[in-house]
């Protein structure tokens, strides 16, 4: 989808302890692009729950 970036709205990406620098990497591309959010486990959780109790 590269080039296409006006096209999406969210993307969420959770941490699950990596180990590598996919953290680095997640956090710098969060920065540049405001619909990428960084999340860890619990918080993803909440928001996928709260996605389940609304629908």
């Amino acid at each position: 989808m590269y080039g296409k970036e006006e096209c999406v709205k969210d993307v969420i990406v959770t941490d699950l302890n990596s180990t590598d620098d996919t953290m680095k990497i997640l956090t710098k591309l969060s920065k540049e692009y405001n619909y990428i959010k960084v999340t860890n486990w619990k918080e993803c959780k909440e928001v996928i729950d709260s996605i389940k109790e609304a629908s």
